[in-house]
Protein backbone atom coordinates (compact mmCIF):
# COMPACT_ATOMS: atom_id res chain seq x y z
CA UNK A 1 0.00 0.00 0.00
CA UNK A 2 1.42 3.44 -1.41
CA UNK A 3 1.59 6.06 2.09
CA UNK A 4 -0.09 8.27 0.99
CA UNK A 5 -2.91 5.72 0.32
CA UNK A 6 -2.85 4.68 4.14
CA UNK A 7 -2.90 8.51 4.87
CA UNK A 8 -5.84 9.32 3.30
CA UNK A 9 -7.53 6.18 5.35
CA UNK A 10 -6.82 7.05 8.08
CA UNK A 11 -8.64 10.25 7.75
CA UNK A 12 -12.15 8.48 7.25
CA UNK A 13 -14.36 8.74 10.07
CA UNK A 14 -15.93 5.90 11.75
CA UNK A 15 -16.82 4.77 15.40
CA UNK A 16 -13.53 4.35 15.98
CA UNK A 17 -12.10 7.86 14.85
CA UNK A 18 -14.44 9.53 17.55
CA UNK A 19 -12.59 7.35 20.47
CA UNK A 20 -9.95 9.87 22.03
CA UNK A 21 -6.77 9.16 21.06
CA UNK A 22 -5.75 9.07 24.09
CA UNK A 23 -7.76 6.18 25.18
CA UNK A 24 -6.74 4.15 21.91
CA UNK A 25 -3.14 4.45 22.04
CA UNK A 26 -3.24 3.21 25.62
CA UNK A 27 -5.70 0.38 24.80
CA UNK A 28 -4.07 -0.97 21.30
CA UNK A 29 -0.57 -0.84 22.83
CA UNK A 30 -1.76 -2.84 25.71
CA UNK A 31 -3.70 -5.09 23.65
CA UNK A 32 -0.45 -5.26 21.57
CA UNK A 33 2.29 -6.34 24.66
CA UNK A 34 -0.90 -8.68 25.96
CA UNK A 35 -0.94 -10.65 22.93
CA UNK A 36 3.34 -11.17 22.89
CA UNK A 37 2.59 -12.45 26.25
CA UNK A 38 -0.24 -15.01 26.14
CA UNK A 39 1.38 -18.52 25.36
CA UNK A 40 -1.84 -20.52 24.82
CA UNK A 41 -2.71 -20.12 21.12
CA UNK A 42 -6.87 -20.11 21.14
CA UNK A 43 -5.92 -16.98 23.70
CA UNK A 44 -3.65 -15.75 21.07
CA UNK A 45 -6.44 -16.56 18.47
CA UNK A 46 -9.91 -14.51 20.15
CA UNK A 47 -7.42 -11.36 20.44
CA UNK A 48 -6.70 -11.82 16.56
CA UNK A 49 -10.47 -12.47 15.60
CA UNK A 50 -11.41 -9.51 17.83
CA UNK A 51 -8.96 -6.99 16.32
CA UNK A 52 -10.13 -8.78 12.75
CA UNK A 53 -13.62 -7.77 13.87
CA UNK A 54 -13.07 -4.22 14.27
CA UNK A 55 -12.05 -3.60 10.58
CA UNK A 56 -15.52 -3.93 8.91
CA UNK A 57 -16.02 -0.73 12.08
CA UNK A 58 -13.30 1.80 10.15
CA UNK A 59 -15.68 1.13 6.90
CA UNK A 60 -12.21 -0.50 4.78
CA UNK A 61 -12.11 -2.81 2.30
CA UNK A 62 -11.16 -6.23 2.42
CA UNK A 63 -8.29 -5.60 0.17
CA UNK A 64 -7.06 -2.98 1.83
CA UNK A 65 -7.11 -5.57 5.01
CA UNK A 66 -5.70 -8.19 3.15
CA UNK A 67 -2.16 -5.49 1.47
CA UNK A 68 -2.08 -4.58 5.24
CA UNK A 69 -1.43 -8.01 6.43
CA UNK A 70 0.43 -10.17 3.53
CA UNK A 71 4.06 -8.48 4.00
CA UNK A 72 4.00 -9.43 8.37
CA UNK A 73 2.30 -12.64 6.90
CA UNK A 74 4.81 -13.88 4.57
CA UNK A 75 7.64 -12.73 7.45
CA UNK A 76 5.55 -15.15 10.14
CA UNK A 77 5.50 -17.95 7.88
CA UNK A 78 9.44 -17.54 7.41
CA UNK A 79 9.67 -17.89 10.98
CA UNK A 80 7.14 -20.85 11.45
CA UNK A 81 9.01 -22.55 9.10
CA UNK A 82 12.54 -22.16 10.45
CA UNK A 83 10.87 -23.12 13.65
CA UNK A 84 9.48 -26.29 12.52
CA UNK A 85 12.85 -27.67 11.34
CA UNK A 86 15.23 -26.14 13.96
CA UNK A 87 13.51 -25.93 17.57
CA UNK A 88 12.76 -29.44 19.18
CA UNK A 89 13.81 -32.84 19.84
CA UNK A 90 10.70 -35.10 19.43
CA UNK A 91 10.02 -35.68 15.75
CA UNK A 92 6.70 -35.14 13.86
CA UNK A 93 7.53 -35.50 10.34
CA UNK A 94 11.06 -36.55 8.56
CA UNK A 95 11.45 -35.15 4.78
CA UNK A 96 14.06 -36.32 2.31
CA UNK A 97 15.27 -34.37 -0.20
CA UNK A 98 18.14 -35.23 -2.59
CA UNK A 99 19.73 -37.69 0.06
CA UNK A 100 19.38 -35.23 2.78
CA UNK A 101 16.94 -36.12 5.89
CA UNK A 102 15.57 -32.93 7.27
CA UNK A 103 13.08 -33.46 10.34
CA UNK A 104 9.93 -31.56 11.69
CA UNK A 105 9.58 -31.32 15.41
CA UNK A 106 6.76 -31.66 17.40
CA UNK A 107 7.90 -28.66 19.61
CA UNK A 108 8.97 -26.85 16.57
CA UNK A 109 5.47 -26.64 15.24
CA UNK A 110 3.56 -25.98 18.45
CA UNK A 111 6.11 -22.79 19.01
CA UNK A 112 5.51 -21.52 15.47
CA UNK A 113 1.98 -21.37 15.51
CA UNK A 114 1.91 -19.66 18.34
CA UNK A 115 4.81 -16.87 16.84
CA UNK A 116 3.05 -16.65 14.13
CA UNK A 117 -0.49 -15.96 15.85
CA UNK A 118 0.94 -13.46 17.77
CA UNK A 119 2.63 -11.92 14.63
CA UNK A 120 -0.32 -11.70 13.03
CA UNK A 121 -2.57 -10.23 15.93
CA UNK A 122 0.05 -7.56 17.23
CA UNK A 123 0.18 -6.49 13.35
CA UNK A 124 -3.43 -6.17 13.11
CA UNK A 125 -3.85 -3.96 16.37
CA UNK A 126 -1.18 -1.98 15.06
CA UNK A 127 -2.94 -1.21 11.55
CA UNK A 128 -6.49 -0.35 13.44
CA UNK A 129 -4.54 2.13 15.49
CA UNK A 130 -2.82 3.59 12.77
CA UNK A 131 -5.94 3.13 10.62
CA UNK A 132 -8.05 4.80 12.78
CA UNK A 133 -5.69 7.57 15.43
CA UNK A 134 -3.89 10.67 13.98
CA UNK A 135 -0.26 9.77 14.33
CA UNK A 136 0.18 12.99 16.01
CA UNK A 137 -2.29 12.02 18.74
CA UNK A 138 -0.46 8.25 18.93
CA UNK A 139 2.92 10.67 19.92
CA UNK A 140 1.55 13.02 22.36
CA UNK A 141 -0.01 9.80 24.18
CA UNK A 142 3.31 8.40 24.18
CA UNK A 143 4.93 11.75 25.36
CA UNK A 144 2.23 12.19 28.33
CA UNK A 145 3.60 8.46 28.86
CA UNK A 146 6.64 9.91 29.98
CA UNK A 147 8.32 8.09 26.80
CA UNK A 148 11.65 10.07 25.69
CA UNK A 149 11.48 13.48 24.40
CA UNK A 150 13.99 12.86 21.75
CA UNK A 151 12.12 9.33 20.67
CA UNK A 152 9.26 11.65 20.21
CA UNK A 153 10.43 13.86 17.87
CA UNK A 154 12.56 11.99 15.76
CA UNK A 155 9.37 9.68 15.29
CA UNK A 156 7.21 13.35 14.81
CA UNK A 157 9.73 13.97 11.73
CA UNK A 158 9.87 10.71 10.20
CA UNK A 159 6.60 10.46 9.60
CA UNK A 160 6.05 14.14 8.37
CA UNK A 161 8.82 13.86 5.67
CA UNK A 162 8.31 10.14 4.88
CA UNK A 163 5.82 11.31 2.51
CA UNK A 164 8.06 13.69 0.56
CA UNK A 165 10.56 10.29 0.44
CA UNK A 166 7.79 8.44 -1.31
CA UNK A 167 6.78 11.37 -3.60
CA UNK A 168 10.38 11.89 -4.54
CA UNK A 169 11.42 8.19 -4.67
CA UNK A 170 7.84 7.67 -7.29
CA UNK A 171 8.87 10.83 -9.34
CA UNK A 172 11.88 9.86 -10.35
CA UNK A 173 11.22 5.80 -10.77
CA UNK A 174 8.00 7.47 -13.48
CA UNK A 175 10.97 8.96 -14.82
CA UNK A 176 12.92 6.78 -15.63
CA UNK A 177 10.18 4.12 -16.64
CA UNK A 178 8.91 7.12 -19.53
CA UNK A 179 12.71 6.80 -20.68
CA UNK A 180 12.11 3.31 -21.60
CA UNK A 181 13.57 1.90 -18.89
CA UNK A 182 11.23 -1.20 -18.84
CA UNK A 183 12.38 -2.40 -22.06
CA UNK A 184 16.10 -3.33 -20.34
CA UNK A 185 17.36 -6.38 -18.95
CA UNK A 186 16.29 -7.62 -15.09
CA UNK A 187 19.76 -6.76 -14.27
CA UNK A 188 19.68 -3.03 -15.80
CA UNK A 189 16.15 -2.69 -13.99
CA UNK A 190 17.61 -3.34 -10.66
CA UNK A 191 20.76 -1.15 -11.29
CA UNK A 192 18.27 1.48 -11.93
CA UNK A 193 15.98 0.62 -8.87
CA UNK A 194 19.30 0.94 -6.76
CA UNK A 195 19.84 4.07 -8.24
CA UNK A 196 16.74 5.14 -7.16
CA UNK A 197 17.30 4.12 -3.97
CA UNK A 198 20.44 5.74 -3.43
CA UNK A 199 19.66 8.62 -4.48
CA UNK A 200 16.52 8.88 -2.06
CA UNK A 201 18.82 7.67 0.90
CA UNK A 202 21.00 10.85 0.29
CA UNK A 203 18.99 13.35 -0.72
CA UNK A 204 17.18 12.51 3.19
CA UNK A 205 20.42 12.64 4.64
CA UNK A 206 20.77 15.78 3.39
CA UNK A 207 17.08 17.28 4.24
CA UNK A 208 17.42 15.71 7.81
CA UNK A 209 21.18 17.76 8.16
CA UNK A 210 19.21 21.01 6.81
CA UNK A 211 15.87 20.47 9.39
CA UNK A 212 18.23 19.53 12.58
CA UNK A 213 20.45 22.63 12.07
CA UNK A 214 17.42 25.20 11.32
CA UNK A 215 15.78 23.56 14.50
CA UNK A 216 19.21 23.86 16.31
CA UNK A 217 19.35 27.60 15.02
CA UNK A 218 15.60 28.45 16.92
CA UNK A 219 16.59 27.15 19.61
CA UNK A 220 15.65 23.38 20.06
CA UNK A 221 17.05 20.46 22.10
CA UNK A 222 15.73 17.53 24.08
CA UNK A 223 14.78 18.78 26.85
CA UNK A 224 12.53 21.90 24.85
CA UNK A 225 9.34 22.24 26.46
CA UNK A 226 6.37 21.76 24.13
CA UNK A 227 2.50 23.04 24.18
CA UNK A 228 0.26 20.62 25.24
CA UNK A 229 -0.97 19.25 22.47
CA UNK A 230 -4.40 18.17 24.37
CA UNK A 231 -6.56 20.12 25.92
CA UNK A 232 -9.78 18.30 27.30
CA UNK A 233 -10.50 16.01 29.32
CA UNK A 234 -11.51 12.39 28.49
CA UNK A 235 -14.86 11.89 28.18
CA UNK A 236 -17.30 9.58 30.04
CA UNK A 237 -17.80 7.51 27.08
CA UNK A 238 -14.56 7.14 25.94
CA UNK A 239 -13.76 6.07 29.61
CA UNK A 240 -15.87 3.28 29.62
CA UNK A 241 -14.57 2.27 26.34
CA UNK A 242 -11.30 2.31 27.95
CA UNK A 243 -12.43 0.14 30.86
CA UNK A 244 -14.03 -2.50 29.02
CA UNK A 245 -11.41 -3.19 26.86
CA UNK A 246 -9.17 -3.25 29.97
CA UNK A 247 -11.23 -5.51 31.30
CA UNK A 248 -11.50 -7.56 28.34
CA UNK A 249 -7.37 -7.62 28.50
CA UNK A 250 -7.37 -8.71 32.21
CA UNK A 251 -9.84 -11.98 31.29
CA UNK A 252 -7.36 -12.86 28.89
CA UNK A 253 -4.44 -12.68 30.87
CA UNK A 254 -6.03 -14.17 34.00
CA UNK A 255 -7.27 -17.11 31.63
CA UNK A 256 -3.75 -17.53 30.73
CA UNK A 257 -2.13 -18.30 34.14
CA UNK A 258 -5.09 -20.23 35.37
CA UNK A 259 -5.13 -22.35 32.36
Amino acid sequence: MELRGFKNISEQDSFLHFIDGRVKTVIFLGAIIVGTCLTRWYLVSILWMLSIAMFPVLHLPLGTLLKRLMMPFGIAWLVFLSLIFTNGSEPLLVFNIFHVSITAYHEGLTLGFLILLRIMTTVTLASILSFSTPMIEILETLRLCKMPTIIIDLAAMMYRYVFIIEETAHNMRRAQLSRMSSNNSWLMQARDVGNVAGYVLIKSLDRSIKIYNAMLSRGYNENSTNAEFFVTKVSAEDWRYGILSTFVLLILVIINIVA
